[in-house]
């Protein structure tokens, strides 16, 4: 593993982390103790149909998304909407070829984009980051 402070807390935060356990992957092979990094702002209302579900790109977190769009009266506002925010797996903050020991850190560049999406739901907690 390598130690890279420009994916942590201080510098991409807030974000939670939650364990999807094994990740098998589509070509082979799997990711053992995934985890996904995401951050949740607003809430959701009481019929749930206010979710919104944005994955990240490559190198893209959380905070980025967060800084451009999210905010009062922009187009993804936390007052109407409950955002959730994915950041992609082999993307810096979720399971990254830095933060994954040996051997399987390296793989995790191979997989396919389709994986983000092929992971099962995260467990949302119902508080929110905002």
């Amino acid at each position: 593993m390598i130690n890279n402070n420009y994916y942590s807390q201080e510098v991409h935060g807030p974000y939670e982390l939650d364990d999807i356990g094994h990740l098998e992957l589509e070509e082979g092979g799997t990711i053992r103790n995934c985890q996904l990094a995401y951050a949740t702002f607003g809430a959701l209302n009481a019929a749930k149909d206010n979710a919104i579900l944005i994955p990240t790109w490559y190198s893209g977190t959380n905070k980025i998304i967060e800084q451009v769009y999210i905010g009062n009266g922009r187009a993804l506002d936390p007052a109407k909407y409950f955002i959730v925010i994915v950041n992609q797996i082999g993307g810096g903050l979720s399971t990254s070829p830095h933060n994954t020991p040996a051997p399987a850190g390296m793989g995790i560049s191979r997989m396919c984009a389709s994986v983000m999406m092929c992971a099962r739901s995260i467990n949302l907690s119902p508080k929110s980051s905002a």
